[in-house]
């Protein structure tokens, strides 16, 4: 899903090159994976690291400014600055007006230079046929032969917002609808003493959000008011500005009431569930909290190039509120507030080919920056796996510059260890076979259809309905 990892683009790996170059350079590093610590003495120093990583930052700026004059090399792509020029006029009339006429059309994928498989060992390793189970096989992967039991009628969702209703590993959960009702309709007065991590001085300050934002409609229950209290550090000020710019911005829209009271046909986004966002609530942390799986090198950004851009923010609108529907039933059933979710960022299929395509990049970040002005605050912590070796090595280095909290939320594992970071805060029996855990639905060690692994864009066919549906 767009919830994190909404900047990563191709100065992002221009910066890790760079990094690289300039740490050869300095000749410091030994390339012995089988070294825990391989930094000497000297680079022990932040100081010293810090001059490594702004040498690196200057190589980038170069780099960028290459890419910017180049475009992507290809003789027959449009001029890249005119290509940025388009996409940032069409964000802007969508979020303005929530409406655009696509004008652009995407070249085929071409085969590319996998990074990921360069980079990590550890690849794809399910094997099994879909064939073997009617549950897996289903024509929301572009063309397949089945139609699955969630597109057959209109009471059911698709498995990924569905995985947290299981209490153990293995099996289909019930695929019903969430119940029609208003965002914090069914809090109850009790939850706001059991907010996770909430003390005293944190409550006071959400009782002022509320009282600065009584005149503004949209829902005022204690874990919303914490929520954008904490998204604003703590302002209430800021908070109040920001609860009342959502909030006037999702009741104008009516994407979210309409996906929540089941009166906005979601036809259209239950046949892109298996594409896109390539993500899935699945399983429960030690904490009880959901795990959302984001198998990010799996996102087709030529489908974002050619979705309609209204679609593609109503698409996010509707899936953040499937999302947070199942944090709100499993809150009743639990008798506790469930606000938000460990998130599990699978880079291991992720190529070049994820970072060439800038105009589908700039609709993905109009989509995050749809969810994170608008529905701040649902996520606990990130957990990036089967990352490349470099942007490991990396990370080991730069860490020394956060703060322990903000080291607790982000947490980075290559392929070496994955399941060694993932059972720090999950249980194995939650973890796909195919990472090293034990959980397998089916024939499938990814836990399909549970958590999509799509194998290409929609079907010709929703494409078709996608542009007739909203460049009428």
């Amino acid at each position: 899903m767009a919830l994190m990892f909404g900047n990563l683009q191709a100065p992002f790996f221009w910066l890790l090159v760079s990094l690289l170059a300039a740490i050869v350079g300095a000749g410091i590093l030994p390339w012995d994976n089988s070294a825990e610590r391989w930094l000497p003495d000297w680079l022990q120093s932040v100081d010293v690291q810090w001059r490594v990583v702004s040498t690196g930052l200057c190589v980038n700026f170069v780099g960028v400014l290459w890419l910017l004059g180049k475009g992507s090399g290809k003789a027959e792509s449009k001029p890249l600055q005119s290509n940025l020029e388009v996409v940032k006029a069409e964000s802007r009339a969508a979020l303005k007006q929530t409406s655009w006429q696509s004008t652009g059309t995407a070249e085929q994928f071409e085969d590319s230079f996998s990074w990921m498989d360069f980079c990590c060992s550890t690849g794809r390793t399910d094997t099994a046929s879909s064939s073997g189970s009617s549950v897996i096989r289903h024509n929301s992967y572009g063309g397949a032969i089945d139609e699955p039991v969630w597109l057959q009628d209109d009471s059911t969702l698709h498995p990924k917002f569905c995985g947290y209703r299981l209490k153990e590993p293995g099996i289909m959960p019930c695929l019903d609808r969430f119940p029609s009702e208003l965002l914090g309709s069914n809090v109850p007065p009790h939850w706001e003493f059991m907010m996770p991590n909430c003390g005293d001085q944190e409550r006071m300050k959400c009782g002022e959000v509320r009282e600065r934002v009584r005149h503004v409609r949209g829902a005022k229950d204690p874990i919303t008011m914490l929520r954008f209290l904490r998204a604003r550090q703590g302002s209430v000020d800021a908070a109040a500005k920001m609860y009342e710019s959502a909030m006037r911005w999702r009741e104008g829209t009516g994407y979210e009431l309409g996906f929540r009271l089941n009166n906005k046909d979601d036809w259209l986004h239950r046949k892109v569930d298996s594409c896109w966002p390539p993500t899935a609530l699945l399983g429960k942390d030690y904490d009880g909290d959901p795990i959302y799986w984001n198998r990010m090198g799996l996102g087709n950004l030529e489908f974002l190039e050619k979705a309609p851009t209204e679609f593609l923010i109503q698409h996010e609108v509707y899936t953040i509120t499937r999302l947070m529907q199942a944090m709100e039933e499993a809150s009743r059933l639990n008798n506790r507030p469930i606000m938000h979710f460990t998130v599990v960022a699978d880079l291991g299929e992720m190529s070049w080919r994820s970072f060439n395509n800038l105009k589908g990049i700039m609709k993905y970040k109009v989509c995050v920056r749809t969810l994170e002005d608008n529905f701040p605050e649902l996520v606990k912590r990130i957990i990036a796996i089967r990352v490349p070796k470099l942007a490991y090595t990396l990370w080991n280095i730069a860490s020394n510059f956060f703060d322990e909290g903000t080291r607790a939320k982000i947490q980075i594992a290559d392929g070496k260890h994955t399941m060694k970071v993932l059972s720090e805060f999950m249980d194995p029996k939650w973890v796909p076979e195919a990472l090293g855990g034990t959980h397998r639905i089916g024939n499938s060690a990814w836990c399909e259809p549970c958590i999509p692994c799509p194998r290409g864009p929609p079907s010709d066919e929703t494409m078709r309905s996608l542009q007739t549906a909203y460049d009428a």
